[in-house]
């Protein structure tokens, strides 16, 4: 009678010991995994980390292309016009860098002079929003001249009505007025009538950085078909598209060459003071914008520099 029961102990014994084997193989098959997610964790945060390094590396890169570039005109087809393209770097990194002229888009700050609407400006701007058909274009530039001066008055001249901190801090979520130059050019979205599609359209046209003048070699036509000075002399679409398409064969270089190629539109600017305060044929402002590679981490960086002093004035990470 003692056989069968201790048959049944040694089952039990057995048994036991397949489901403590089964458990620990569980066990360790969920710390190797758990092992190797962390390592892999490890390598992404030091491939993000060495690309992060590198696309610094490529802002710098951008300034020092920029910074040889000596010649009296910009355009296009020099040098930082070119970017770099998967360049590789060491054994495992590569890096792309791609610069943009700003100095050649309607700058918006300079809507307001210090705290006083720029007229000139105000006309440009007016007619860019009356190219792309947007809804009241007069009270879009009046709002963005309210969010860029320092005052509580809204611009209420010539049918075009402004809007200011009161209206803002009526939304949900309330907000004040800037009073004061944008930081970003995503920042225009929080003005009135200025939504986040419209933004989008205008960013190829428009920049927070910049002057009155603007650099004819790298404008879009949108903006060069702004820059008259009254209807009676105006340059149109087709005319604009005309001078993109001469410039990007052969940017030019002197005033002498726009004359030459353009007597006609070149009457539109009776005056010398009235040419070099609307055009230029060199930039200041660039955005530089450095994506690196290193394994499975990339990171990128953007930078906004000044070609005169080699100046960074914006930094942004993604």
């Amino acid at each position: 009678m003692k056989k069968p029961l201790l048959r049944q102990e040694k089952g039990m014994v057995l048994l036991l010991v397949l489901v403590v084997t089964a458990l620990l193989s569980a066990l360790l098959t969920e710390f190797a995994f758990s092992t190797l997610v962390d390592l892999r964790l490890v390598e992404t945060y030091r491939d993000s980390t060495r690309s992060y390094y590198l696309a610094r590396g490529g802002i710098r890169a951008g300034q020092m292309i920029l910074r040889e570039d000596q010649n009296h005109y910009d355009a296009r087809n020099e040098l930082w016009g070119q970017g770099v393209a998967n360049f590789p770097v060491g054994d495992d990194g590569v890096i792309t860098i791609d610069i943009e002229d700003l100095d050649g888009r309607l700058a918006l700050n300079a809507l307001v002079r210090g705290n006083n609407p720029e007229p000139v400006q105000r006309e440009r701007l007016t007619r860019l929003f009356e190219h792309f058909d947007f809804d009241h274009p007069a009270d879009m530039v009046a709002a963005l001249i309210d969010w860029l001066d320092s005052d509580s008055e809204v611009y209420d001249q010539d049918g075009a009505l402004g809007a200011e901190s009161s209206y803002y801090l009526s939304l949900n979520p309330p907000y004040n007025a800037r009073n004061g130059p944008m930081i970003s050019l995503d920042e225009l979205a929080l003005v009135r009538g200025f939504t986040p599609e419209i933004v989008d359209q205008l960013r190829p046209h428009v920049s927070i950085y910049g002057s009155l003048r603007v650099n004819l070699n790298t404008a879009t036509p949108e903006v060069i078909a702004t820059l008259y000075f009254d209807d009676d002399r105006r340059i149109y679409l087709e005319e604009a598209e005309a001078i993109v398409a001469v410039r990007d064969l052969t940017p030019f270089e002197t005033l002498a060459d726009f004359q030459r190629e353009f007597p006609g539109l070149w009457e539109l600017f009776p005056t010398s003071s009235e040419l070099t305060y609307s055009i230029t044929f060199r930039s200041n402002y660039y955005r530089i914008r450095s994506q690196a590679w290193v394994n499975d981490g990339t990171r990128t960086v953007t930078a906004v520099v000044s070609k005169g002093d080699n100046k960074i004035h914006s930094l942004r990470v993604d």
